[in-house]
């Protein structure tokens, strides 16, 4: 899980406004039934969205790929995240290197009169809730239907995928110590702190602090500090800096090391990753 955003106002590109129901990529399927239109876009490998903003409040669901989100900060969303956002605000997305799948959730005014989801929704959130959640897999299977009854059973995974994220997103899904962890771990990614100095610093017992992370954001603390690191030298690749001068900077023992992890990660090297990047501009 991932705490939410800051204001849109960071950014400073005039943004392209939607109209409701509208998004990028290639909307191969739409389902509308009373105040709720959910709808299908597919993401090319590396395909960068300009600044934009929609007219309605909308939550995207990562169901494969991963994109990157730029809201005056970067946050990566990958596969399981589901993405709230108010209507107006200002964000990019730039996708990676494997083609990518949102399904989009657009409500109404009327969902918006609730006040429960008005109260969630007036503001940006970002929650991990996992690939192989029940809600997203039913959601995706619903919108590859095209029964008489899909148009009830879309709306109907749509409400229980709202339901799970909003309860994903409460005190009881995210400890009060987690924001903090992360933003230790953050500050410093190549010399990222130890279980023992984590569970120190915030008055947990290692072991507690180990499997209460795995459970809120569904990797271990180890998996996250590598999944990080390697992120952040994605990133680096389109600068001048050397693959070796990558590695050391993301705190990999040698650029051998580094080059196992990242195609592990990404599927391949990252030298074929630089070359993809710079023929993607």
């Amino acid at each position: 899980m991932i705490a939410a955003g800051p204001t849109s106002s960071a950014l400073r590109a005039p943004a392209q406004p939607l109209a409701p129901g509208q998004n990028f990529g290639d909307m191969t399927r739409t389902v509308a039934t009373s105040d709720l239109v959910v709808n299908v876009a597919d993401h090319p490998p590396y395909m960068v969205v300009p600044t934009h903003e929609h007219a309605n409040t909308y939550l995207c669901v990562v169901v494969a790929g991963a994109f990157e989100l730029r809201a005056g900060r970067r946050e990566d969303c990958n596969a399981g995240s589901t993405i709230a956002y108010p209507a107006g605000h200002i964000h990019e997305n730039r996708f990676g290197h494997q083609a990518s799948r949102c399904v989009n959730i657009h409500f109404g005014p009327t969902w918006t009169s609730e006040r429960w989801v008005r109260d969630w929704l007036r503001d940006y959130h970002h929650v991990g809730i996992g690939r192989n959640a029940r809600a997203l897999r039913r959601l995706d299977r619903e919108m590859r239907a095209d029964d008489s009854a899909a148009p009830l059973a879309t709306a109907s995974a749509a409400i229980e995928l709202l339901a799970d994220t909003i309860r994903a997103d409460g005190p009881r899904g995210r400890p009060p110590w987690l924001a903090r962890a992360i933003d230790m771990i953050e500050s410093d990614l190549a010399c990222a702190p130890t279980l023992n100095q984590l569970a120190s610093e915030i008055g947990l017992h290692p072991a507690h602090l180990s499997r209460a992370f795995r459970k809120a954001c569904g990797e271990t603390l180890g998996e996250f500090v590598r999944r990080r690191r390697v992120e952040e030298a994605e990133r680096a690749l389109a600068s001048d800096l050397s693959l070796a001068e990558i590695a050391a900077l993301a705190g990999f023992s040698d650029q051998a090391h580094f080059t196992r992890v990242f195609r592990r990660h990404f599927g391949v090297p990252p030298g074929a990753r630089r070359r993809a990047m710079q023929l993607s501009f």
